[in-house]
């Protein structure tokens, strides 16, 4: 992380989003809160970690319970997974977060998506799977995005979500012939700089166990700021 402005930026927002004070989020190995507002319709476990330290969030009904499962500490994001990982839950990650204050530019020609570009977009989205479009697509109008086309084809698509004013959440998808070529790598490098510009930080959110994915982040400009581990609860089983 290069400045104080990214860092401060990332630790309010997360603190906010947790529900508990900035000073605490991460001022300890086990920081163990309910959650908050953001997170009241959530069913299941939050865990944010930086450095040596973790803030985990469980829902108010049940939070007892739950702590009972967690390993000894040290605590770690992979330890954390594993002891969640029954029937009884469905675990998401661990998740690479990370933050940009300069983006490199794209290698490939890449242009910002307007109303004109629904139909491309939809193609696009008809031939990548559904968890493909709900983890990395992005509707055209609803928030900045950056497509790169190969010819009349959208091949690749970059979009952000504005959380709390301040932080530009990308989303990247690629058509399923054209990956690998470096052209989710510019769309993500557009979108970006797209966002910088609003003066927003860009995220990066991508899971711990894609290196591919975070080498491309880290080409870019972005350096991991926390790693998340979600958990949602399964109660039928």
């Amino acid at each position: 992380m290069r400045s104080e402005h990214i860092i401060s930026t990332a630790t309010n927002y997360w603190a906010s989003h947790l529900g508990c004070s900035t000073e605490a989020i991460f001022a300890q190995p086990l920081h163990i809160i309910t959650h908050g507002a953001d997170l009241d319709d959530y069913d299941g476990i939050f865990a944010l970690f930086r450095g040596a330290a973790a803030t985990i969030s469980f829902p108010p009904d049940c939070v007892e319970s739950l702590r009972q499962q967690l390993p000894p500490q040290p605590l770690t994001p992979a330890r954390f997974a594993e002891a969640f990982s029954g029937s009884g839950f469905t675990v998401i990650g661990p998740a690479y977060i990370g933050y940009a204050e300069n983006v490199c530019p794209p290698v490939h020609p890449v242009h910002s998506l307007t109303g004109r570009d629904v139909t491309a977009v939809g193609a696009l989205r008809a031939v990548c799977s559904e968890i493909e479009w709900e983890h990395g697509g992005s509707l055209v109008g609803e928030y900045p995005s950056s497509g790169v086309f190969i010819g009349n084809e959208l091949v690749a698509l970059a979009g952000y979500e504005v959380w709390r004013g301040t932080i530009a959440h990308i989303a990247v998808i690629t058509h399923p012939a054209f990956r690998g070529r470096g052209f989710g790598r510019s769309a993500v490098a557009h979108i970006a700089r797209v966002a910088l510009t609003a003066g927003l930080v860009p995220q990066y959110r991508t899971l711990q166990s894609n290196r591919a994915s975070i080498r491309i982040a880290e080409s870019l400009g972005f350096s991991q700021y926390a790693t998340s581990v979600a958990v949602r609860l399964n109660r039928a089983a």
